[in-house]
């Protein structure tokens, strides 16, 4: 796979702020959240204003379309004309074009050198790709499915205002990465983050043919592609793959945990059995996909 490095202004403020609205705690510097926290609130309170039910959706598509559209009025028309059905408000557009402006104006007061140190920031993670990310991807290839990944993908290397957290977009064939000097957690190397939100950009159309709901992938594939990440990390002798790293994993990349379930005592004895009984089935990845949905509780369609 070749992955396009890239930075931007936009995508780093705007992950900032979301930080900001949905876990403020998580940030390293509290100085950071109070100054970002009104023109977060701002920006949250009007995507919410603006479909309530899927609110998260349109976060999803804020931030990675960010790099790609220059125009602040741009990126809002097209973020809601593409999840709100019907006619937009103009006014509604302008709302969020001002939202999106604050928060812009914020982070640069924040970080006037982020374009500056970005570069400089996320190089230890390029180099430790070079290196590594091939065999991580042919592994996770090798033990899934060879049509699973897409070909290319955006890197988008963001102010690590978390100390460590990113996310994957695959309608957007990116991820976007906190660019941190140093791992935070030696049994859990970037390395290893930014090979688990690579294994999720899969390809769109192979997901579709299954007839999973979009919700339902969002929360699935994140869970479903955090062993095979752990398998081939600890191929390449980078991290574990057994109980208490899934854990490790999903506490600190904060993967959301289905509601009903513990995590320690159901999720992850759940998930590893799942994982153990595909390998020792060999099952396609599809149906294995599907069993983990119905383990997890979460509907199909």
């Amino acid at each position: 796979m070749h992955l396009n490095w890239t930075k931007s202004y936009s995508v780093s403020a705007l992950h900032t702020a979301e930080c900001c609205w949905g876990s403020a705690n998580r940030l390293i510097d509290q100085v950071v959240a109070q100054r970002m926290q009104p023109s977060a609130d701002a920006l949250g309170t009007c995507l919410h204003d603006a479909d309530s039910l899927h609110a998260e959706n349109l976060w999803n598509d804020l931030i990675p379309l960010g790099s790609s559209i220059a125009s602040n009025s741009a990126l809002a028309n097209e973020v809601l004309t593409k999840r709100l059905d019907g006619f937009v408000e103009q006014s509604l557009v302008q709302r969020l074009t001002g939202c999106i402006t604050d928060v812009e104006a914020t982070f640069k007061n924040l970080f006037p050198k982020y374009l500056e140190q970005i570069d400089f920031r996320v190089r230890p993670l390029q180099e430790q790709w070079i290196g590594y990310g091939n065999g991580f991807l042919a592994h996770i290839a090798r033990l899934t499915s060879r049509d699973l990944l897409i070909s290319q993908a955006d890197v988008v290397a963001l102010q690590p205002v978390q100390g460590g957290g990113g996310k994957s977009h695959h309608e957007h064939g990116s991820v976007r990465i906190e660019a941190v000097l140093a791992n935070p957690l030696t049994e859990l190397p970037e390395l290893v983050r930014l090979g688990w939100l690579i294994s999720q950009l899969y390809n769109t159309s192979t997901r579709h043919s299954l007839g999973f709901k979009p919700d339902t992938l969002h929360r699935l594939v994140p869970l479903a592609m955090l062993v095979p990440s752990l398998a081939a990390a600890q191929v390449l002798e980078l991290a574990r793959c057994d109980e208490p790293t899934a854990a490790m994993a999903i506490e600190h990349w904060h993967i959301a945990v289905p509601k009903q379930m513990d995590l320690h005592t159901q999720l992850i004895p759940s998930l590893m059995e799942w994982w153990e009984q595909y390998l020792h089935l060999k099952s396609n990845w599809d149906v294995a996909l599907q069993a983990l949905a119905h383990r997890l509780g979460l509907h199909l369609n």
